[in-house]
């Protein structure tokens, strides 16, 4: 399976950066950013290009945020490619999840979203609870 991360400015391409510090090479990511000089069909264009690339059953266009141009670009694309996963808030903990599912050979859409949605941590709060365990 491919990721593809899409973004409002360099955020796609930070997040694969950084995961790849972390845990090395991520393969069959591809990653695109909107920014100022572009337009919604400029960004279209240039997902379609890549999805051209590969079996649309097989990709995973993973967004920055719902209700911005790249997931109202995406819903457009879902149209041509009915079975292209697309999943918003993308965040750091589900690229790593992406990279290490590669290395397993399994790609789960389910426990990348579980992934992103577990590293949403109140750091106070949960130092609190760890407080009142020991006591």
């Amino acid at each position: 399976m491919k990721l593809i991360l899409a973004s409002h400015g360099p955020l796609a391409g930070a997040l694969l950066a950084s995961a790849e510090l972390i845990i090395g090479k991520v393969e069959d990511v591809a990653v695109f950013s909107l920014t100022k000089e572009m337009g919604p069909k400029d960004l279209e264009n240039e997902l379609d290009e890549e999805l051209l690339k590969t079996d649309d059953a097989n990709v995973i266009l993973a967004l920055d945020l719902l209700g911005g141009t790249p997931s109202n670009v995406a819903v457009a694309l879902l149209a041509k490619y009915p079975g292209l996963e697309v999943i918003t808030g993308i965040n750091l903990p589900m690229v790593i999840e992406y990279g290490n599912q590669k290395i397993l050979g399994k790609t789960d859409v389910a426990q990348l979203i579980a992934m992103g949605t577990a590293g949403i941590t109140n750091v106070k709060e949960k130092l609190a609870e760890n407080q009142e365990d020991e006591d």
